[in-house]
């Protein structure tokens, strides 16, 4: 285990209004067609959210086995929006028009307020503020 002396912890110097966005979108599975349906394309959102112009990361989460989340990081709000218009987010969203009661969805969108802590390579919030790192 790392000694506190060789542990390396730092923050980011945010500007005054961040462009920058966090986007948290959930999924839970409410009967089996949205069970097969989650597990099938997980990985694909991840992937195709990572892939679009303006995200700079994303992170998956198995919250347990009928439910999982996707937070991605964003340059601007206007950057997830245009994905939201795009191919991917289309194909997302068939399933649900679909089966309207096989999933629930939930998604959240936050600002920065101020900068969260980090140690050794960026992550999150600090992919986008590299240059900022204090």
């Amino acid at each position: 285990m790392a000694s506190a002396k060789t542990y390396s912890m730092y923050q980011i110097n945010l500007t005054e209004h961040p462009e920058a966005v966090v986007f948290i979108n959930g999924f839970l599975a409410r009967d089996r067609a949205g069970f097969f349906w989650m597990w099938k394309n997980l990985l694909w959102i991840k992937s195709a959210t990572a892939k679009a112009e303006g995200c700079v990361q994303v992170k998956a989460g198995i919250c347990g086995p009928d439910e999982a989340i996707v937070v991605s990081y964003w340059r601007s709000e206007h950057a997830l929006k245009q994905f939201f218009r795009g191919e991917s987010h289309r194909q997302m969203m068939q399933f649900v028009m679909k089966n309207p009661n096989s999933l629930g969805l939930y998604n959240e969108t936050y600002r920065p307020g101020h900068s969260g802590k980090y140690s050794h390579e960026p992550q999150g919030m600090a992919t986008l503020y590299a240059g900022l790192a204090q």
